[in-house]
């Protein structure tokens, strides 16, 4: 049966592991599920995943949901090169599993508020019910962000070109991806590429991609035009 993917780009998570799965040049059949149109809460899919969240994975019955999860899996099963999680280098790999345990909860959150505030504000769309801004939270929130991003520059990356090292592992796609959701409500260049080590980094990042770069964000970049349009 193969590697079959259940995902919807317009979520970080389901677009790091699709681009790890068309860098690593991994073989699947895509299975697009639309979370604003609730196809994630169908009983279809929740045989899949009764969480009903993407991604999921079915690799020869074998279901697998979580996106770290995938990704460990993915490069264990395919035995894809080390670089993935920087396997070669103990302590390289430890800091690719220090970013990813500490991204979540960071980066991760606080770009979810921003995103989800500014966007429901100025917009609203299915999903994204229309409500005033909370604007002190999504003030804190920035904040947050750009500290995270100096600790990003300061400590992960300091004199790296990837967080794994020399070569772009899942840290670096996982971390990217978070980020580029501030995209969408106009806050990447003022959060983000406003620190010139992180802003050389994403694009290096963006450049290891590749080709896979903008289709990949086609749902995310939709929602930028409606946010810059409303």
């Amino acid at each position: 049966m193969g590697l079959e993917f259940y995902y919807d780009l317009l979520s970080q998570p389901c677009r790091a592991v699709y681009f790890l799965l068309k860098c690593a040049k991994v073989d699947f059949k895509g299975c697009s599920v639309s979370l604003l149109k609730g196809e994630h809460l169908t009983p279809e899919f929740l045989k899949k995943n009764p969480y009903h969240k993407v991604p999921v994975i079915i690799d020869d019955g074998f279901a697998l949901s979580e996106s770290l999860a995938i990704m460990r899996y993915i490069v264990s099963k395919k035995k894809l090169p080390a670089q993935w999680f920087a396997a070669d280098n103990p302590k390289n790999q430890a800091r690719v599993d220090e970013f990813l345990s500490w991204q979540g909860s960071t980066i991760r959150s606080n770009c979810i508020t921003v995103f989800q505030g500014m966007f429901r504000d100025k917009v609203g769309v299915l999903a994204f019910s229309k409500q005033p801004m909370d604007v002190e939270k999504v003030t804190a929130a920035k904040a947050e962000v750009t500290r995270s991003v100096t600790h990003l520059a300061d400590y992960f990356l300091q004199d790296k070109q990837f967080i794994g090292g020399s070569k772009m592992s899942v840290a670096d796609i996982l971390g990217v991806c978070e980020l580029y959701q501030l995209h969408a409500v106009n806050e990447l260049d003022n959060l983000v590429k406003s620190n010139p080590k992180v802003k050389a980094w994403f694009e290096r990042v963006v450049k290891a991609i590749g080709a896979e770069w903008t289709p990949g964000n086609v749902e995310i970049d939709s929602f930028r035009e409606k946010y810059m349009k409303a």
